[in-house]
């Protein structure tokens, strides 16, 4: 088999089928092929086929399809784990030891497997997009279907969303660093593997999309929109294909809004969600604090968390998992669908218990997630919102007799509500809870309710419960705007070559000296040629002993250094450095190369920034002169030409005043080193200027003479 794909004839072309059937037969791996050498042969086969739009289509079509597959898989995981733990009757010792036990194992995979499913997965996505351009480890994926399985199949108290936006964005990524796509596309993908996670996983294509429009990108960008919109509705299909189309909640009566008068007890709903919405924000932090203080083997905090989950399904069970398909226990059923159905007893009676449960509900996802387990918050949200709206539809009940209220429908309307308060994305709680229930009659309550809980947490706290851990590391998660002068300078014109680095072994003391001779606030640490970290005096100051009993150094600059560094390479954009230097405050960016990001080739200052934006401003500049003298040459029929001073010319030296130029030439700029210089008689023409001129035809090849040292003949323009 050979290694490139048949080439086009072009002269006696072939039947497009028969081009496709033989470029496929040339895709299938050779014997003896190694995997890797198969990938590089496959990428270059296939991307001469595919560019532009096209190219960001087919990629989507394949992210939606393998995500949509991952998706049936955790959900068949998690099935399978909990008929494996639980068996047929899960008596009240499974319920304390499955969840301690599952989430011990969690803390062994997320502690020395992948770190990356820890917590919210759609924090670690956004993560990602905001410091590595949406790389994410390969092993993420198929790992993260392992944590998250095992994690909800042993009844962690949370939701399967941060999971599958995390598997989602891992395969966005693998493909596009498997087809070598810029930074840009490369957060496309990862969006839309996001969306295609959540069309699939809640068979919910337009709740995906959006989910990854408000959340994953922050705003609506239509270049996006495509791509997004196409992997979640592959995502989906592909899902219904392998798992079934049903619908995951199915009421049992249809909803109706037919009395005015509940609009005021939907905007108090709105209310109350608003204050659960912060209150899973505020539960989940104080959480994760208390659990950072214990002073203990980590996977041992996450199965601390987890007997607290098991302790709280003694009283209240209907906490465990998602809220939904619970373990088998006697006289428990489905406590969402119950509430939907407006199930879950009648009166105060019946007000007091979906209080007790949405409490409940709030402290074990608390738990679940403030100890690391690989689990999100979205079911947890939505349990708590159907438990807030199901008892003030029984309330409603007592205060409109003969209204005909259902209390199920305030549970969906809560559903909604609480999502859109924590997430802050009111458009994708709306549309996820149609399409979780196939309840389109409510579009006004779902509206007031989302929208008011939407603005008044806003109002309360501005972050989400996505985006405040993140704030929480000094991550602005940010978009640039399109268009930006810091977008026309590359790294690679600014960076400083062949920086001052440490090596990995190198003594503190010996640091620290550095340090001292330099007057530099940071170095990249190298290890075999190989960047392994940055080292800055605040790692130096770190507490711990440098020095044995016997005086030997205890602590080396490899020990004591940042390890997880943020990079850029020669060809990034400069507002790209800059915009990640801002967002966790550093002063210093390694450069490294775009094939290898252990290979350092530079590093970028904060004073380089400086360089950065003159040149910008130059360029800027120089184009609108440029666009302005083409206007002038089109009015008065002259050229415009640009050409530069060399060693052979004799005005090379020479003051512009004491050149003999033609009487028509006009001097408009002089372009030295980066610098626009406006040109003066004293102005003194050196080799290297570039010098643009307005001069009539008659005198375009005396100018170049002049200029260039050689006889140039003719009236080409350079505009």
């Amino acid at each position: 088999m050979t290694d490139d794909a048949p080439a086009p004839d072009t002269d006696h072309p072939q039947p497009r089928t028969l081009q496709v059937a033989r470029l496929l037969r040339s895709l299938a791996p050779a014997a003896g092929e190694a995997p890797g050498q198969w990938v590089k042969r496959l990428r270059r086969q296939v991307l001469p086929y595919l560019q532009g739009e096209t190219l960001m289509m087919s990629l989507a079509v394949a992210v939606g399809l393998l995500t949509g597959v991952l998706a049936s898989a955790l959900i068949g995981v998690i099935a399978l784990v909990q008929r494996v733990a639980f068996g047929t009757q899960a008596s009240w010792l499974l319920l304390l030891v499955v969840p301690t036990v599952g989430a011990l194992v969690v803390g062994l995979l997320v502690t020395y497997v992948v770190p990356e499913s820890s917590g919210s997965g759609v924090v670690q996505v956004m993560s990602a997009i905001a410091l590595h351009g949406g790389r994410l480890s390969a092993r993420v994926p198929f790992a993260g279907i392992a944590a998250s399985g095992i994690a909800l199949g042993t009844a962690a108290s949370g939701g399967r969303e941060a999971p599958i936006v995390l598997i989602g964005g891992g395969v966005g990524s693998m493909i596009g660093r498997l087809f070598a796509v810029g930074e840009d596309r490369m957060r496309t993908l990862v969006a839309a593997g996001a969306a295609a996670g959540i069309g699939a996983s809640f068979n919910a294509p337009i709740g995906g999309m959006l989910f990854a429009i408000e959340l994953i990108i922050g705003r609506f960008r239509a270049t996006v929109l495509q791509s997004v919109v196409v992997a979640s509705v592959v995502g989906s299909v592909t899902a219904r294909e392998i798992i079934g189309p049903e619908i995951i909640y199915q009421p049992a009566t249809e909803y109706r809004f037919a009395d005015v008068r509940e609009l005021g007890l939907y905007a108090l709903l709105g209310v109350a969600a608003a204050m659960f919405g912060l209150a899973f924000l505020h539960g989940a932090d104080i959480a994760g604090r208390v659990f950072g203080r214990l002073q203990a083997w980590p996977p041992l905090k996450l199965a601390i968390g987890g007997l607290g989950v098991g302790v709280i399904a003694l009283v209240v069970p209907e906490v465990l998992g998602t809220g939904d398909k619970l373990p088998p226990i006697d006289g428990v059923r489905n406590p969402i669908q119950a509430m939907l159905d407006g199930a879950v007893g009648e009166g105060l009676p019946g007000v007091g218990l979906l209080l007790v449960w949405a409490v409940a509900k709030l402290i074990a996802t608390s738990l679940s997630v403030g100890s690391g387990n690989a689990v999100g918050s979205f079911a947890a949200n939505i349990f708590c919102g159907a438990a807030i709206g199901g008892a003030i539809g029984n309330v409603a009940v007592l205060l409109l007799p003969g209204s005909d209220v259902q209390p199920g429908a305030f549970a969906l309307v809560g559903m909604a509500a609480v999502f859109a308060a924590a997430a802050r994305a009111p458009l994708t709680a709306i549309v996820i809870a149609f399409e979780l229930t196939d309840g389109y009659n409510l579009v006004l309550p779902l509206m007031l309710a989302a929208g008011l809980a939407t603005f008044i947490a806003d109002r309360i706290q501005r972050e989400s419960v996505y985006t405040w851990p993140l704030r929480k590391r000094g991550i602005v998660y940010a978009e640039p705007d399109d268009v930006d002068l810091m977008q026309t300078v590359r790294v690679g014109e600014i960076m400083t070559v062949e920086p001052d680095t440490l090596p990995a072994d190198m003594t503190l003391q010996q640091a620290r000296t550095a340090f001292a001779r330099t007057g530099h606030h940071g170095f990249p640490v190298l290890a075999s040629d190989k960047l392994i970290g940055v080292c800055t005096l605040r790692d130096l100051a770190r507490p711990g002993p440098e020095t044995d009993v016997n005086g030997h150094a205890t602590r080396t600059v490899g020990d004591v250094c940042t390890r997880d560094v943020l990079t850029v390479t020669p060809d990034d954009p400069v507002y790209l450095a800059l915009r990640r230097m801002a967002t966790i405050d550093v002063g210093r960016l390694p450069v490294v190369a775009a094939h290898d990001h252990q290979h350092l080739v530079g590093l970028i200052r904060r004073s380089d920034l400086v360089t950065a934006y003159r040149h910008a401003l130059t360029r800027s500049l120089a184009s609108q002169q440029r666009a302005e003298l083409r206007r002038l040459r089109d009015l008065a029929g002259t050229n415009f030409i640009e050409v530069p001073v060399t060693e052979h010319a004799d005005v090379a030296g020479c003051r512009v005043r004491d050149v003999d130029w033609p009487q028509h030439a006009l001097l408009t700029s002089i372009h030295r080193a980066g610098d626009l210089i406006m040109p003066h008689g004293d102005t003194e023409l050196q080799v290297g200027d570039t010098v643009s001129v307005i001069v009539d035809d008659d005198h375009v090849a005396t100018v170049r003479a002049l200029l260039s040292g050689a006889g140039a003949g003719g009236a080409d323009e350079d505009a």
